[in-house]
């Protein structure tokens, strides 16, 4: 997937990205910041 860069997630939406793509990255995200987790 070519919309990963150094610093940050760029994109078309409807293109590049979609719903699904952005909201699979929010999960993602969300589950990588708690606490206690196995992905540090």
């Amino acid at each position: 997937m070519t919309c990963f860069k150094a610093y940050d997630i760029r994109g078309r939406l409807g293109e590049e990205l979609n719903v699904d793509i952005v909201y699979r990255i929010g999960r993602a995200f969300g589950e990588f910041l708690k606490p206690n987790n196995n992905y540090r």
